[in-house]
């Protein structure tokens, strides 16, 4: 963005004023307590030794309680977002067939770009830093490689102007140039830099690293949130050389040493505070990209503009408008503070005044049973022959008298009955303030002489503080970053994308990305909570196998149903076990056969009998079956009827049938050899619901074939 020297000046004053503010607010606020939390996490000796500084002269152990607790408490998490159902569902907002298409496809996309972040190991850091140190932060911004690659372009005489202008602009390197006399132009070889990856980045953000303006009370609304970093000046040079930065010569000359806080310190004991300056591109500096709302008008009573700008030591490297519309960090904590960003009380804090009073007493029974095993000797020196027997731990102690005059060991007092009792109060409320118990941790020996049904419920009784964990991370940080990504893929992907899935590539086009999207939370976790949706499914099961038999339910509902209790068991890929009904092929359905015995005594049945015989085998009865078989019945009739005329008159030559009769006779063999008789024409139908009538149509079709066989007669 291109402005004159006393705007940017202007510019560089707003942001240093918010700088100093917030690093004071961090300074003060944040940075000591994020220090002692991970010192009681990692229950350091040097923390405890400043608390309990006789006991610690005595003992050094030290509790472990939150760092038990919180290492308990991850692999329930982690089950519960990378499980095999989706904490975060996209859906349609219209509820459309085409909606829901390009909702399916937004997630399977997204899904498989956190899948390219590394996203697991990016969410346990995230997630760990939560519960530690009460806010966990990630940061999201869009990744843009390329490559440079060779490639070939056939151009008449004058695309090849216009070619030659955009390759010397952009810096195209031109291998070969041959003729081509098809086309009458030129055949260009050339190397030019093409895009190799195009997607969103994940990274995780170090509690020493954010910044924001103190008055913010949640991350939407702040004016000025940054990302500091201490960088190297060869950096810097690298990403002015990438176009990414501007005016590194300006900071060479302005830079000074960075000033590293306690916390940068402690996250890298081996920093270097003081390099070596004789290369410059080794110096570091303290670097500050900015999200605020600036004005960037002259009028003072100016609209605020989203901005991106990115400082160092007074320099502005670089700055554009935030087309995000707001800032890309997002942030975990397990107990939400509405007033503020960094929620005062965490994790941490219900646990940590416990494993301080575990520290103590634990202290104080290793030295008292250190006294008891080990305990001191009162001496009568003048009952002693020589001093040197007990200091050297002779084998054998002379003595002037009785043994118990001149030794006697000193009383100590014995160990208390209610110490152990304390300890277990201590865990007691340890687990009631955190919900990890033995139960969900698999530990208790003592349950396993209760029903399964008793364990179970206590099981999901103490993964309910769980299961609010999980329901506040996936409702605030995860909700919010799947929407940004939503906004970033629609903002950048503007071409064709093919990913990859579990059974197979999908094509990904722009067009497929645009619209409205609903999100939709679904945090359920531990095996409590997974064996109650396998039952539930069961008892689910059983309804729609109710609810078809009258037509309610079909092969859909019950894919659905398989579907989701796969998943439940565990498993992602559900096309390997079985097949949507969209793609499953078409099958001609089976035609019910009558038995030979059946099929040959109803042939000789009235026509009336076979109709209603066919009819409820499921087939559709229509009348032109029975037409042809009664003519073949009259005309056989009339043909005997005239045979035996004529056999009486004595007529017929050598006992043959006249020409007529025999042509009908023939006519009649013939039309029954090449109709087959009624079941066999009814077996090869397929059987439809209903059937043709047959009253009135197959009588009327019987009349008009007598009227014409007797015509014809």
């Amino acid at each position: 963005m291109k402005i004159s020297d006393s705007k940017r000046d202007e510019i560089v004053n707003k942001l240093q004023q918010d700088i100093d503010a917030a690093n004071a607010y961090y300074e003060k606020e944040i940075e000591p307590n994020v220090i002692e939390r991970y010192s009681i996490y990692h229950a350091e000796k040097s923390y405890y030794k400043k608390m309990f500084p006789k006991l610690s002269k005595r003992c050094s152990i030290v509790s472990t309680d939150v760092q038990d607790t919180i290492e308990s408490t991850m692999p329930a998490l982690m089950k519960t977002f990378f499980g095999s159902t989706d904490v975060v569902t996209i859906q349609g907002a219209d509820g459309s067939d085409n909606d829901d298409s390009r909702a399916q496809k937004m997630q399977q996309l997204i899904n498989y770009q956190l899948e390219k972040n590394r996203f697991f190991m990016t969410f346990y850091q995230w997630a760990k830093d939560a519960l530690i140190t009460n806010l966990g932060i990630v940061k999201v911004d869009w990744d843009r490689e390329y490559k440079q690659q060779q490639q070939q372009i056939t151009l008449d005489a004058e695309s090849y102007e216009q070619f030659a202008m955009q390759a010397q602009e952009q810096k195209w390197k031109i291998i070969n140039i041959s003729d081509n006399p098809n086309v009458g132009g030129f055949d260009v070889i050339y190397e030019a830099p093409v895009l190799s990856v195009n997607q969103p980045r994940v990274m995780n953000v170090l509690a020493s690293e954010f910044r924001y303006s103190p008055d913010a009370i949640d991350l939407e609304s702040a004016d000025f949130i940054a990302h500091r970093k201490i960088v190297s000046l060869d950096y810097l040079r690298k990403q002015q050389e990438n176009g990414m930065y501007d005016h590194v010569d300006d900071l060479t000359e302005k830079a000074t040493t960075p000033v590293y806080t306690v916390l940068d310190k402690q996250n890298n004991e081996d920093i270097d505070d003081q390099p070596n300056t004789s290369d410059s591109g080794r110096r570091k500096v303290e670097l500050y990209e900015c999200y605020a709302n600036i004005n960037m008008s002259d009028d003072e009573d100016g609209e605020l503009t989203p901005m991106i700008i990115t400082v160092s030591n007074g320099v502005i490297l670089r700055m554009e408008e935030n087309t995000y519309q707001r800032n890309p960090f997002f942030v975990l904590s397990p107990r939400t503070d509405p007033h503020k960003i960094w929620p005062e009380s965490g994790f941490v804090d219900l646990i940590a005044q416990l494993q301080h009073s575990k520290t103590a007493i634990i202290r104080q029974m290793i030295y008292n049973m250190a006294q008891g095993n080990d305990s001191k000797m009162a001496i009568d020196l003048s009952k002693l022959v020589d001093i040197n027997d007990i200091t050297e731990n002779a084998q054998f102690i002379r003595v002037n008298g009785a043994v118990s005059e001149a030794l006697q060991p000193i009383p100590t007092a014995p160990l208390q009955s209610w110490t152990f009792n304390m300890l277990e109060y201590l865990d007691t409320q340890k687990e009631n303030r955190t919900g990890i118990t033995k139960y969900n941790q698999g530990l208790d020996s003592n349950s396993l002489n209760k029903t399964a049904t008793g364990i179970n419920i206590i099981t999901q009784q103490a993964n309910q503080r769980l299961e609010l964990i999980a329901r506040i991370f996936a409702e605030t940080g995860m909700y919010d970053m799947f929407r940004f990504l939503i906004k970033m893929n629609q903002l950048f992907i503007n071409e064709e994308t093919v990913i990859r899935l579990t059974n197979g590539p999908m094509q990904i086009d722009p067009s497929d990305l645009e619209g409205d999207f609903d999100l939709v939370v679904n945090a359920g976790m531990g095996a409590g909570a997974k064996q109650t949706n396998l039952q539930n499914l069961q008892m689910l099961q059983g309804i729609i196998t109710q609810l078809a038999s009258v037509g309610m339910a079909g092969p859909q509902q019950f894919y659905n149903v398989t579907k989701r209790t796969i998943e439940e068991i565990g498993y992602k890929n559900v096309d390997d076990f079985v097949i949507s009904p969209d793609k499953m092929q078409p099958t001609q359905p089976k035609q019910p056969e009558a038995s030979e015995s059946v099929r040959a005594a109803i042939t000789d049945a009235p026509w009336e009998v076979q109709a209603q015989f066919w009819q409820k085998q499921g087939f559709q009865v229509r009348p032109e079956w029975f037409t042809e078989k009664v003519v073949q019945d009259a005309t056989q009739i009339a043909v005997d009827a005239h045979s035996k005329a004529d056999a009486a008159r004595g007529g017929g030559i050598n006992g043959q049938l006249p020409t007529r009769q025999a042509t009908t006779a023939s006519s009649a063999g013939q039309a029954s050899q090449n109709q087959p008789a009624i079941p066999q024409t009814a077996a090869v139908q397929y059987p439809q619901a209903g059937g043709d009538g047959i009253g009135a149509t197959t009588g009327a079709g019987q009349g008009n074939a007598l009227q014409g066989l007797s015509g014809g007669m």
